[in-house]
């Protein structure tokens, strides 16, 4: 085939573009396999660095562990706690020795050896110090142990922890270190498609700069998960301590202070159980944006794990402005939110440390910021300012949540019993069940010392199963003696949203003989509103057991009566704060008769609770509320004194002096 002379522009042309569209490849393929390659070998370092820190965050809480439980063996005097405190002890040596072999067994650089060498090193000197310090406890030897512990174990624990910690630091800086590299290869290969890109035509162009773009984008893309929450969008643990320490250096230059807030929110175990994880999730990420708003563009709102977030303040000078930030914080998550087709109110306790007033290095600062939160959370007082004296506190805390759990587990807790008296007989119809606990050295303890407690630490369901055990025991007594008298207890919120409690309460109903409805089960209104749907699942579950229902504390929530009466509601108890003053107070008094009115409208009993008068007595009784309690017929009473009550006060049940004895 033969040429034209005149073909040779276009023959010119078509090599022209066959050597564009060569470069086009070249560029395409070589950028492309570049970018794919620095992609995968940081995605493998970031991956095998998390790992590694993981386990070496395993191995410090494991250590940690095993320092609290050799300090509680050396002071339990109970041969039973002891031993299982000992069984956790060896369990957690375990998890200790056996994350330390698998962090030992990866591939390791020579500054991981050779902290890993000291950790091997500092643990053959620890072992024996907290075997000897447990050993000693476990022979009675109290005082030698604790003095062994104050005098070399703490101190030797300390020193192991510190290596740990610097392990974890450097992994953070190995990471960031490998992130550096990637930059630079990104940076390189950046260039080598520009040179490419220079050859070729504009098209050639175009496609170095989306290839560049790309490039960027996945290194943002990987610096954005190494650094922030990846449910939140909030700053990581990694990067606030980053931020917290340029404060530190920068505030110690300039001779400034800053503030730090630890956030906490209150409850939240029980929207995870009681309504699923994806909500405590759509949860966290509303507190994210909310609590975002309330801050300025320099201030750091950081996700540390779970419900606990922490803010860092870096020009706040005083107090003062630390604390007004911290009520804005309050005040934007107290708002309700709707979640999953639910209105939800949720609550947080937040605790402020200031640097250098309250601690000079970060770690200092969030554990002190930590102690004042937890007593903010304590107090329910929404927020508190660290005070040297919260360190104390949250040691007898935790001895105290101890203490619970045994006084639970061996059945040291007791019963008093509130009569409850029908107006139109002026008698005793039932009794609530009110938990106490006989402290071996704080004395009696009523309710407000230890539920807050057990609601936060899990111990809230083991205490409800162990009241209601007790209450359907002393109510068996008392049916077998001829009393038939309604026992009511109080179900936390936790309980009335679990589905398993339904069934466990089924089961402890199989081993009495008594009528079920002489089992009164009392929630307060807040619970019920409080995940409604699991909430009303389980309600009418316990309805079809044969228990009767009533809501405690009524009128100090958001429900409505028809939305009670679809629940099975049998009783609604109208709250102290309203039945106290109705007898002085108009609006108290038209409350309480428009609340009996519409009760027994619905075909609902009413009872109110803190009678504490006659005036009161008489009102309520005019107005034809059904059965009262308070302090005007019966304080709560051990079951003793409540059986010589029956007996000899106008309210109780004279002509039953035999089955009272009996009881």
């Amino acid at each position: 085939m033969k040429l034209d002379i005149t073909d040779s522009p276009s023959i010119i042309m078509l090599m022209g573009f066959a050597l564009v569209l060569v470069l086009m490849l070249s560029l395409g393929f070589v950028g492309l396999t570049r970018m794919a390659n620095i992609y995968w070998h940081m995605e493998q370092i970031v991956n095998d660095r998390n790992v590694k820190t993981e386990r070496a965050q395993v191995m410090k809480d494991a250590l940690r562990e095993r320092a609290l439980l050799m300090h509680t063996i050396s002071v339990l005097t109970d041969p039973f706690d002891r031993d299982a405190d000992a069984l956790a002890f060896d369990e957690k040596g375990s998890m200790y020795a056996n994350t330390r072999q698998r962090l030992e067994s990866m591939d390791l650089n020579e500054a991981e050896l050779a902290i890993l060498a000291r950790i091997q090193n500092l643990t053959k000197i620890t072992q024996p110090l907290v075997t000897d310090a447990v050993n000693l406890s476990m022979d009675g030897k109290s005082e030698e142990a604790q003095s062994l512990i104050r005098e070399k174990g703490y101190p030797a624990q300390k020193n192991l922890a510190a290596e740990i910690d610097n392990l974890i630091n450097l992994e953070y800086a190995e990471t960031e270190r490998a992130w550096n590299e990637a930059k630079e290869s990104y940076q390189s290969a950046r260039l080598l498609m520009i040179a490419l890109g220079a050859a070729a035509t504009a098209l050639g162009f175009l496609i170095a700069f989306l290839v560049i773009r790309h490039s960027q984008q996945q290194a943002s893309t990987l610096r954005h998960q190494a650094t922030y929450d990846r449910l939140t969008n909030l700053p990581n643990r990694a990067l606030f301590a980053d931020r917290i320490q340029q404060s530190i250096l920068i505030s110690r230059r300039e001779k400034q202070s800053f503030a730090i807030i630890a956030v906490d929110l209150d409850r939240f175990k029980e929207i995870n159980d009681a309504m699923g994880h994806h909500v405590g999730d759509l949860v966290l990420q509303q507190i994210a944006r909310q609590s975002r708003e309330c801050l300025r563009e320099s201030d750091t709102f950081a996700r540390m794990g779970g419900d606990e977030f922490v803010i860092l303040l870096p020009s706040t000078q005083y107090t003062d402005g630390a604390i007004i930030t911290a009520k804005k914080i309050i005040h934007a998550i107290n708002q309700p939110m709707q979640i999953a087709g639910q209105r939800l109110e949720i609550s947080a306790s937040l605790g402020i440390a200031i640097f250098p007033e309250h601690g000079d290095t970060a770690e200092v600062l969030l554990r002190n910021a930590d102690a004042a939160m937890y007593e903010a959370k304590r107090t329910q007082l929404g927020y508190t300012v660290y005070r040297a004296d919260l360190d104390q506190h949250a040691e007898q805390r935790m001895q105290l949540h101890s203490e619970l759990r045994h006084a639970i587990e061996n059945n040291e807790l007791a019963l008093h019993y509130q009569p409850k008296i029908r107006f139109d007989n002026g008698r005793v119809s039932g009794v609530e069940a009110l938990v106490r606990w006989q402290h071996p050295a704080r004395g009696l303890l009523f309710p407000d010392a230890f539920i807050e407690l057990a609601e936060t630490t899990g111990l809230i369901k083991p205490l409800t199963m162990a009241v209601l055990k007790m209450a359907l025991h002393q109510c068996e007594q008392w049916y077998q003696a001829g009393l038939n008298l309604t026992v009511a207890v109080n179900i936390s919120t936790l309980s009335i949203q679990d589905p398993e409690f339904p069934d466990q309460l089924s089961e402890l109903l199989r081993h009495v003989s008594i009528p079920i409805s002489l089992l009164e089960l009392e929630i307060t209104e807040t619970a019920v509103m409080t995940g409604a749907a699991r909430a009303v699942k389980c309600i009418k579950r316990l309805h079809d057991l044969g228990t009767q229902i009533a809501i405690d504390d009524f009128g100090t929530g958001y429900s409505s009566m028809s939305r009670l009466k679809e629940l099975l509601v049998a009783q609604i108890k109208i709250d102290k704060s309203f039945v106290k003053d109705m007898a002085v107070n108009h609006n108290d008094a038209v409350i309480v008769r428009s609340t009996v009115e519409l009760g027994h409208s619905l075909g609902m009993k009413v009872i109110a609770e803190g009678v504490e008068d006659q005036a009161a007595w008489e009102k309520l009784k005019s107005i034809g509320c059904d059965s009262a309690q308070g302090y005007y017929m019966s304080r709560p009473i051990p079951v003793e004194k409540l059986h010589l009550w029956l007996r000899e006060s106008p309210w109780g049940l004279t002509t039953l002096d035999t089955a009272t004895r009996n009881a």
